[in-house]
């Protein structure tokens, strides 16, 4: 899928996973936002490869809740892509000022 399209284009809602289901998925958006919650902070850290992988991540764990009609439930992941992308951000900044001049 183009990860360049936007949120609310990317969004279907699919019909309505059990709610058992739900709640699994949910608990596991949960979990993965705290894991990843002060990614900013710890950009350092991580490898631009890692940044990308949590990315990729965040972005199956949204397309899932879309799937399973929770997208709405999913608002947490989009705050959480923002700041990942920030992180790149600085992570190429950084790599940027470790190059040697000229």
């Amino acid at each position: 899928m183009d990860r360049t399209t936007t949120r609310a284009d990317r969004c279907s809602t699919g019909s309505p996973a059990p709610k058992g289901d739900r709640m699994a998925l949910l608990a596991e958006i949960a979990a993965f936002v705290r894991e990843h919650a002060e990614i900013l902070a710890r950009y350092h850290l991580h490898t631009m490869a890692d940044l990308n992988r949590i990315e990729q991540e965040c972005w199956r764990l949204h397309d899932e809740a879309c799937s399973r009609g929770a997208c709405g439930s999913a608002g947490e992941l989009v705050e959480l892509e923002y700041l990942i992308g920030r992180a790149k951000e600085m992570r190429a900044r950084m790599g940027d000022e470790e190059l040697p001049p000229g």
